[in-house]
């Protein structure tokens, strides 16, 4: 498993409308026409480019997905293989990606959780996000069309975007340079092996639009896999309407691992599966993929991780008992599980999981009045009732964008190299 990664990242210090799409000298200018063109569908009833700056008086709502602009550079048609470019390997070569700028996708088909959150005010902090310029695609369903096909067209759409932007930076010398490549290893520096790491994640799968897509293939009754780690920063695994796939770009767990791969650990690979509904079904998956772990790829240990709500956390639960019992130790992350309040979303009690990670937790935000609302038909269950204009007192549990994902991140070191939006209020 020595496939071996490059992503040149090029700076975008300011966002704006213009003639002329162009990137110079850290500005990005889009055509407004240009991209609304690229995007149309016939799935979509109606269909607006909307820029949003950090600092910004606005609040957007029902953003549910957001995307860093990335393409392959020799090839930038297999950005993204088999959901929108064509099929080809990923997690090798140089890919090409913009830092500072977003394509976000603003959802309206009925889903019982959707997020929010502000560009500028006191409750900017609380979302990396902010530090961010989006491009947004704003696109309603047309009457008749399924959520499923407006899900699909959506994130087409979000992509055709997202790879044109990626495109301009080709030819440019990057600011950044980020390598993964996992070779073989020597012993650690006591002169003994070091220890053999592996990586589990179970995602959410559990109907059209909540679910993931490798290679464009449903993960509807997937088994567990082996997959390259570097595959998934690549483009090869893309959530439909879950969490960001800013998150899956930059995996944070896994790009740790990466980085201390013949360092302090010897980094074996990564197995993904898919949460399914039924307790016999999520006790199967959890032994199929601790013996791959231990069979395949030889683990010493393990790191369990997931995205998704409580069914995923007794997937993971499961899937660390079977691995623990095949004689390799694990920890756990998981998000939002202390004991601070609101929202402690701990949903199993096992007393054999006894090394857990809580990487994030939730506040209760007194939102200001702002000058500009986007998102505003999205129909936010958890905003119902509300004026969302503000002002209002709101928790940020499973509702509030960017402060925290399911995957470990968190608001407070999450794009710190990016400036706070409090401080750059934009024009």
């Amino acid at each position: 498993m020595s496939k071996r990664l490059q992503i040149d990242y090029v700076r975008v210090n300011k966002v704006q409308f213009g003639e002329t799409t162009n990137l110079t000298d850290g500005v990005l200018t889009v055509n407004k026409e240009e991209l609304t063109d690229m995007a149309k569908s016939e799935m979509f009833g109606s269909l607006d480019i909307k820029l949003a700056v950090p600092g910004e008086s606005c609040r957007i709502l029902g953003i549910h997905d957001i995307m860093q602009p990335r393409c392959k550079a020799d090839s930038p048609e297999t950005s993204y293989p088999g959901i929108w470019g064509k099929l080809a390997p990923m997690g090798e070569g140089r890919t090409v990606a913009l830092k500072g700028v977003v394509v976000s996708d603003i959802y309206y088909a009925k889903c019982n959780i959707k997020y929010y959150m502000d560009m500028g005010g006191p409750c900017a902090k609380y979302t990396h996000f902010s530090k961010h310029y989006h491009i947004i695609l704003d696109a309603a369903p047309a009457e008749g069309v399924s959520d499923a096909s407006y899900a699909e067209a959506l994130k087409h759409a979000s992509l055709t975007i997202n790879v044109f932007l990626a495109k301009l930076a080709i030819e440019m010398t990057p600011d950044e340079t980020e390598e993964f490549e996992m070779g073989p290893v020597g012993p650690g520096p006591d002169g003994k092996p070091l220890p053999k790491v592996g990586y589990l994640v179970v995602h959410m799968a559990s109907h059209d639009t909540w679910n993931f897509h490798f290679y464009g293939q449903s993960a509807l009754n997937f088994l567990p896999m082996v997959v390259q780690p570097t595959e998934i920063l690549d483009g090869a695994m893309v959530w439909r309407y879950w969490e960001p796939n800013y998150y899956l770009q930059n995996e944070v767990y896994l790009k740790e691992l990466l980085k201390r791969h013949g360092k302090d650990i010897e980094f074996v690979g990564m197995v993904i599966t898919n949460n399914v509904m039924k307790i016999d079904g999520k006790d199967t998956m959890g032994m199929i993929a601790a013996t791959l772990l231990k069979e395949t790829l030889k683990a010493d240990c393990v790191i369990v991780n997931k995205s998704g709500m409580g069914h995923c956390q007794l997937d993971q639960a499961l899937a660390f008992n079977w691995a623990e019992k095949m004689g390799m130790p694990c920890v756990m992350n998981l998000s939002a599980v202390s004991n601070d309040k609101p929202g402690d979303m701990l949903v199993i009690s096992d007393p054999k999981i006894d090394a857990v990670i809580n990487s994030g937790r939730n506040y209760d935000l007194e939102h200001p009045k702002v000058d500009r609302v986007i998102g505003e038909g999205t129909n936010v269950p958890s905003l119902m009732g509300y004026d969302v204009q503000g002002p209002f007192t709101h928790t940020t549990n499973f509702a509030y964008q960017g402060i925290w994902s399911q995957l470990g991140d968190c608001y407070v070191t999450t794009d710190g190299d990016l400036p706070n939006a409090v401080e750059n209020t934009g024009e």
